[in-house]
């Protein structure tokens, strides 16, 4: 405030007084402070902005007044912000501690401040003698210590945290989160405080949440640490890659490579030693649900055999690989289990003496289940029914080719439990045998099926044959062999090279039975070069032709004005680039292919023009949520050589700059200047201007009727990347001889992220009897009939689909010619291409060149059908 308008400002005589009541007031309590700060039962302080009180001094005059002085020139004149507006960080909280209203911890101070400089202390009186006259934030601080001893905590500890619990996890799994990562968020704690005290005030905030929480045992702390940037997004990708398999019935929880933080471990906060780079997991309890994570610091958790309970397994059965919460539970089902125990031994010796009785019963033995253990059970009868392996098995022939030098093998233990189960399957006389050190063994070598979690059969059989070859592998030692490219020689030289090599590192009964080979093909984009190898395989997954008939929507853009809304149908079969689509478009919209132009439209971003060389099925994805457009350019725009886009929109001035949905691209020529592309726009708008001919556009149209403004990006951080103004809101597009590619690369070289956008602001409607504002609500109109349109058209192609036919049939021939389709790889998993020399999302092919004698199919029997569902797909033949 200038001093003439100080002068302005008159104190009366009442406010003057209440001034100088203030100023004694706290002159009182500031002599007696550290007497009060150092009493034992005052533990709680305040933390004040030094700024705020040095204006508050200048507000009462207050040196001038303790000196017996007139007051200053700013006395009762100034106008006090609120207290602490300077120091409060409002930061994302995970939660709030308990008491939500008034946890000094829920109030977060900017970081680096400093005492004296920034904030001074104060106590409660001091506090409440400000706020009964001004508004203010409380920033409460406790203390530590007692008497001349005591200090205040003020900078806590502030760390990246997370909140878990099964609800998470499940929207997690179901693909119900609405973002892709966690949200960026924050606590934070008194670093001296006890680790345990911190345990209890999180088992109190519990109780604060809605959801049904456990009363007792109901937090836990982790810690989670990654070289990643961004470590939220770290977490949520380990978290999603584990739980996207989960089913409704599954436990929802996963596995934890991180640190159990507890206070058995860990004194104080400040022991745990959290830093910058850690993710602090807080983990939360439901009543009637397991915990979330699954680590070997924690006991895990499972049904109880008897009474069926989510519990700590503390009981083991010593027959069988079961367990009981309770020595009670396991009494009460002794009757049950006892008759269920393995007679059969599991030494070598006793399994080689086993062979074929009047009374065994030939393989048709049931496999007992030891919790969600079906889809071991259903796994390990396929293998025991693979005739060929399971006579090798029951010959004994297995004990003398156990490799126990392999690395990489279980030095036998797996393959023994095998053979032992096989004979008791087929040597046995019980219709029912127990696995269980058959699942001990599998769970020791691969923790993934330890425990009593659903897993998929598959997994289960591709785990235990590639377990048995590494336990039989008849090569000792295996040298370094060389994966050479085809260079074109032919199919067969390179098949046997590429077998040759497999057999050099690996022979066994299974690569003798199941064992094939892939032809694999790589093809470049852009040079269309080939690249050919030749794998080994042991499992062939094949993918399920969907037979529901699908469609694409967009919005065709056939002149500069006129748009319509199209859904025609959709081969998502037929995986090919945008290019070749091109060729399917151009006859359902009439136009030639190479004058089409794709691109994304986005209410609030710029749009996205499409790369040719895109998938037609990932744009149709992506634009799921957004507007996908097509437009017909002009033989100009097409034949043009080096294409430089230009994203546009219409508004005309008002209160506010109002929008239609006419937004698309121009296409220039790079070379073009300033001054051309404003006569080509005009050509564009010409229309418009019916009722005149011969106008001149520099004359008569150029900031007359419309004006041409590039889409500024400026803000109170930066300045305008055209013409470097702070306060440019929207730039002038000159008319002048400036090329437009110049133009960008000033543009870029300031701000890689700006968007060469043109607004077209109308200002005159160039119609004499109709206002600008009738003009765009007419297009604004025509924009929602179009849309009601399409959504009439969903509405009546979701009812055809509810009503159609059951789905035909698909053959295992069909899933082989569909799973045979070549593939475009994602950008995350490029090729390099020798020629185009760079790494090109290629396409791959993968065709079955030798089959093995025993041929394994795995189907892919679901998919996902929307963010929150997966559907089984059940028309197999």
């Amino acid at each position: 405030m200038n001093d003439e308008k100080l002068d302005c400002i008159k104190v009366t005589q009442q406010h003057a007084d209440k001034l100088k009541r203030q100023a004694l007031e706290f002159k009182k309590l500031i002599d007696n402070f550290q007497k009060r700060f150092q009493q034992d039962q005052n533990d709680q302080f305040y933390i004040m902005s030094l700024k705020w009180l040095n204006q508050w001094k200048e507000q009462v005059s207050y040196e001038e007044l303790l000196a017996n002085k007139n007051p200053n020139k700013y006395f009762g004149k100034l106008n006090l912000e609120h207290i602490n507006i300077n120091l409060e960080d409002r930061v994302e909280k995970c939660f709030k501690y308990h008491p939500l209203k008034d946890h000094p911890w829920n109030t977060f101070m900017k970081e680096n401040l400093q005492e004296n400089v920034d904030y001074i202390i104060v106590d409660k009186e001091i506090w409440q003698f400000f706020t009964t006259y001004y508004h203010g934030t409380p920033i409460v601080r406790l203390s530590n210590g007692s008497g001349i001893e005591k200090t205040v905590a003020v900078n806590l500890l502030k760390f990246k945290t997370v909140l878990l619990y099964p609800v998470v996890i499940k929207q997690i799994a179901f693909d119900r989160f609405y973002k892709q990562t966690f949200d960026q968020e924050y606590l934070q704690v008194d670093r001296n405080m006890k680790l345990k005290d911190y345990y209890s005030l999180l088992s109190k905030t519990v109780t604060t949440f809605t959801g049904n929480f456990a009363k007792d045992n109901n937090v836990r702390i982790w810690r989670f640490q990654s070289d990643q940037k961004d470590i939220f997004k770290a977490f949520f990708a380990d978290v999603q890659k584990q739980v996207g398999v989960l089913e409704t019935n599954d436990e929802m929880s996963f596995d934890f490579n991180g640190d159990y933080i507890h206070y058995s471990i860990y004194d104080t906060i400040e022991d745990v030693g959290i830093l910058d780079n850690h993710l602090i997991i807080i983990e939360f309890k439901d009543e009637v649900k397991p915990w979330c994570i699954r680590n070997k610091a924690v006991q895990v958790e499972g049904k109880c055999e008897n009474c069926q309970i989510v519990k700590i397994l503390n009981h083991p059965c010593v027959c069988r690989k079961v367990s009981y919460c309770s020595q009670d539970c396991k009494y009460k089902d002794y009757n049950y289990h006892s008759m269920r125990c393995e007679k059969f031994g599991s030494d070598d010796d006793t399994i080689r003496g086993l062979s074929q009785q009047p009374n065994s019963i030939a393989g048709l033995a049931g496999l007992s289940n030891l919790g969600n253990t079906c889809f071991m059970n259903s796994g390990t009868q396929c293998i025991s029914n693979t005739v060929p392996l399971t006579e090798y098995f029951l010959s004994n022939q297995y004990f003398d080719e156990i490799n126990m030098d392999n690395p990489i093998g279980t030095k036998g233990q797996l393959v023994k439990r095998v053979g032992a189960l096989l004979k008791k399957l087929w040597y046995g006389e019980k219709q029912v045998v127990t696995p269980t050190n058959y699942k001990k063994a599998v769970g020791q070598f691969q923790p993934m099926f330890k425990g009593y979690h659903q897993h998929d059969s598959s997994e289960l059989i591709t785990f235990v044959l590639d377990g048995i070859h590494e336990d039989l592998n008849r090569v000792k030692k295996k040298p370094y062999v060389e994966t050479k490219d085809s260079d074109e020689r032919t199919d067969f030289v390179v098949a046997k090279e590429s077998w040759s090599n497999h057999l050099a590192r690996n022979q066994s009964i299974i690569v003798d039975l199941m064992y094939g080979q892939y032809k694999s093909t790589l093809k470049c984009p852009r040079c269309e070069r080939l690249s050919i190898t030749f794998d080994p395989y042991l499992m062939v997954q094949l993918g399920i032709p969907s037979q529901k008939k699908r469609t694409i929507s967009f919005k065709y853009f056939y002149s500069f004005f006129n748009s319509t809304s199209k859904i025609i149908p959709f081969d998502k079969n037929k995986n090919i680039s945008l290019k070749e689509y091109y060729q399917v478009l151009s006859e359902e919209l009439k136009t030639k292919p190479q004058n089409l132009l794709g691109y994304i439209a986005n209410q609030y971003t710029s749009f996205e023009l499409l790369k040719e060389s895109k998938s037609i099925i990932e744009i149709r994805k992506s634009a799921k949520r957004q507007q996908l457009c097509f437009r017909a350019l002009t033989d100009e725009e097409a034949q043009t050589q080096n294409k430089f886009p230009v994203q546009f929109s219409n508004k005309y001035q008002d209160y506010q700059k109002m929008s239609y949905f006419q937004s698309g691209f121009f296409i220039f020529e790079g070379s073009t200047t300033r001054k051309q592309m404003h006569l080509k726009i005009f050509q564009y708008l010409q229309p418009l201007f019916a009722e005149y001919q011969n106008l001149d556009y520099e004359k008569n149209v150029f900031n007359k009727y419309y004006s041409l403004f590039y889409k500024s990006n400026s803000n109170y951080w930066n300045p305008c990347s055209y013409c470097q103004s702070k306060n440019c809101n929207d730039c002038e597009v000159k008319f002048d001889d400036e090329v437009l590619e110049e133009t960008k690369s000033k543009v870029t070289a300031s701000d890689t992220q700006c968007n060469f956008e043109v607004i077209i602001l109308w200002k005159e409607s160039p119609f004499k009897s109709v206002k600008i504002s009738e003009i765009f609500n007419h297009y604004r109109n025509l924009n929602k009939i179009e849309s009601n349109f399409l959504s009439k058209c969903n509405s009546r192609r979701t009812r055809i689909i509810k009503n159609s036919t059951p789905e035909p049939c698909v053959t295992l021939a069909d899933c082989l010619q569909f799973s045979q389709q070549p593939e475009q790889l994602n950008s995350e998993n490029t090729w390099y291409c020798k020629v185009c020399q760079e790494h090109v999302q290629a396409f791959k092919s993968m065709q079955i060149y030798k089959a093995p004698q025993i041929l394994i199919f795995t189907l892919k029997r679901f998919k996902a059908s929307n963010r929150m569902f997966k559907q089984k797909l059940e028309y197999l033949c």
